[in-house]
C-alpha cells in the first residue's frame, strides 16, 4: 500500500509511482489488532509530513526521522535500574515502550485505583469509551502513527472518590539495540478520573546507551472528572537519548484540577504537544515548564488550553536556558469560545540565551471570542542581567558561581509552584547539576 502511493508537488502531479521516504516506517505499523488501527494507518499514509512550511512545526524538524530504518522494540532488553526516588513512590517500568511487571512494583495496593498494561484492557468499556476521542487524528501525523499501532502503554482509572496512596511513578527506559538499529517506541496512555478522584503521576524518560537514531511516539489521553484532581510531573533526561515526540490531551470536567510540569535537562529532539480543554464549569489548569539546554539539543514546548464554558481559569509558566548550540521553542495559545464569559487565563513565557549560538524562539497567543474576561500574555528572551553579576563579583563570588545563581533564581519561581515538596526538592538538585554543566 505505501509503496504505490503517488504523491503530489507543489503544483502538479507526479505522473510516476516515487518512493515514500516513510514507507520502510509505515510498514512497522501494518498488521496492528488495535482499535482503529486500519483506519489510523490510512491516515498515516495520506498525511503530508511537517516540514518548515507547516506552521505548527516551522521551527521543529522532523522530516529526516522518517528517512531511518526502523525495527520494532524489544521490551526484554536487559537494564539496570536507577536507584528509586528518594521518596515513597508506586514504581511502573517500560523498557522500549513496552511493561515490564518483573521490574515494577505491587501495582494493586490502592483500593479503586488500577494501574495495568494497556494492553490488558483493549476490549474494556472505560477504554473504548475514550480511546482516541480525547487526542484525536485530526491532521497531526505522529497521532496517526502511534494510533496505528502503539507498542504499549499505560492505563490508570481511579473509581469516584478513589486517591493513590503515592506518586505513580513511570519509569520510561529507552537502550540502544545490539545492532545499533533505530526503534521505533510507540507508548499509548490513557489516565482516567472519576468524579473526586486523585492521582500523582510522575513520568520519567531517561536512555541507555546511544539511542539518539530511535524515535519515541507517544501519546497520552487524559480524563479529569468532576472534581477530581490531576497532577502531572513530566521529566526528560536522556542524554544521547531519541527524538521523544509526546501529545497529551487533556480533558477537564466542572470543578475539575489538572496541573502538569514539564522538565527537559537532555533531548536529542524534544517536541511536547500538551491540549487541555476546560468543559465544566469551575475547572482549572496550570501548566508549568522548564528546559535547560545545551550543546545541540532542541526543545519544543507547544501548549493549547481551550476554554469552552464560563468560569473557568488557567495559569500558565514556562522557562527556558538555552546554551551552546541548542535550540528552545515556545508556542502557547489560549482559546476563550463566545460563551465562555468571566475567564480568567494567564500566560508567560521567559528565555535566557546562554551563548551567542544559542537560539529560542517564543510565540504566546491569546484568540478571545467572549468580552468579560482577564486574560494576559508575554515572553521575553534576553541575557542574565551583566550588573548584577557583577554586584556578585564586587562581594567575592566567582563569575561562573554568580552565573549559576543567577540561573537558579530565574528558574526558582517555575519551581516553587510544584506543591509535592520531596519532587521539587529532587528537580532542584538535578537543575543545579545541569546548570552547572551549561
Amino acid at each position: 500500500m505505501v509503496d504505490q502511493m503517488i504523491r503530489k508537488s507543489d503544483d502538479q502531479m507526479m505522473t510516476a509511482p516515487v518512493a515514500d521516504p516513510r514507507s520502510s516506517l509505515l510498514s512497522l505499523l501494518e498488521g496492528s489488532s488495535w482499535p482503529g488501527s486500519a483506519d489510523a494507518i490510512a491516515r498515516a499514509v495520506d498525511l503530508p509530513i511537517p516540514g518548515r512550511r507547516t506552521e505548527q512545526w516551522k521551527y521543529t524538524p522532523v522530516a529526516k526521522l522518517f528517512n531511518a530504518a526502523y525495527v520494532k522494540p524489544d521490551g526484554d532488553a536487559h537494564v539496570e535500574l536507577p536507584a528509586r526516588l528518594p521518596f515513597p513512590v508506586t514504581r511502573v517500568v517500560f523498557v522500549n515502550g513496552h511493561f515490564r511487571p518483573d521490574l515494577s512494583d505491587d501495582l494493586k495496593a490502592d483500593k479503586g485505583v488500577v494501574i495495568d498494561s494497556i494492553t490488558h484492557h483493549l476490549s474494556h468499556g472505560p477504554l473504548k469509551a475514550n480511546y482516541g476521542r480525547i487526542a484525536p487524528i485530526g491532521d497531526r501525523l505522529f497521532t496517526a502513527m502511534n494510533m496505528a499501532a502503539p507498542t504499549d502503554g499505560l492505563i490508570l482509572l481511579a473509581v469516584k472518590g478513589a486517591a493513590a496512596s503515592k506518586p505513580v511513578h513511570v519509569l520510561r527506559i529507552t537502550t540502544a539495540t545490539t545492532t545499533g538499529a533505530p526503534m521505533l517506541i510507540q507508548p499509548r496512555d490513557l489516565v482516567m478520573l472519576h468524579e473526586g478522584a486523585k492521582v500523582e503521576l510522575i513520568d520519567e524518560h531517561i536512555a541507555i546507551g546511544n539511542t539518539a537514531s530511535s524515535l519515541v511516539n507517544g501519546v497520552r489521553e487524559c480524563v479529569v472528572g468532576e472534581g477530581a484532581e490531576l497532577t502531572l510531573h513530566l521529566l526528560q533526561n536522556e542524554a544521547n537519548g531519541p527524538a521523544d515526540i509526546g501529545l497529551d490531551a487533556v480533558e477537564v470536567a466542572a470543578r475539575g484540577h489538572f496541573s502538569a510540569d514539564t522538565v527537559t535537562l537532555h533531548g536529542t529532539l524534544v517536541r511536547n504537544d500538551l491540549s487541555v480543554v476546560l468543559t465544566g464549569a469551575g475547572a482549572h489548569a496550570e501548566l508549568n515548564g522548564a528546559y535547560l539546554l545545551d550543546g545541540t539539543a532542541h526543545c519544543d514546548n507547544h501548549t493549547y488550553i481551550g476554554h469552552d464554558v464560563p468560569d473557568c481559569t488557567s495559569d500558565e509558566l514556562y522557562k527556558g536556558i538555552v546554551g551552546g548550540k541548542a535550540t528552545g521553542v515556545f508556542n502557547g495559545k489560549v482559546f476563550v469560545k463566545p460563551d465562555a464569559q468571566r475567564t480568567r487565563a494567564y500566560q508567560s513565557n521567559a528565555n535566557i540565551l546562554h551563548s551567542d549560538d544559542a537560539r529560542v524562539f517564543s510565540k504566546p497567543e491569546l484568540e478571545i471570542y467572549a468580552d468579560d474576561v482577564k486574560c494576559s500574555h508575554g515572553c521575553t528572551i534576553g541575557r542574565l542581567d551583566e550588573q548584577a553579576i557583577f554586584y556578585l563579583r564586587s562581594r567575592g563570588v566567582s563569575e561562573a558561581e554568580a552565573r549559576r545563581m543567577m540561573a537558579h533564581a530565574f528558574m526558582t519561581d517555575v519551581l516553587e509552584r510544584i506543591a509535592n515538596a520531596d519532587w521539587r526538592k529532587h528537580l532542584e538538585g538535578m537543575i543545579d547539576a545541569k546548570l552547572e554543566a551549561l
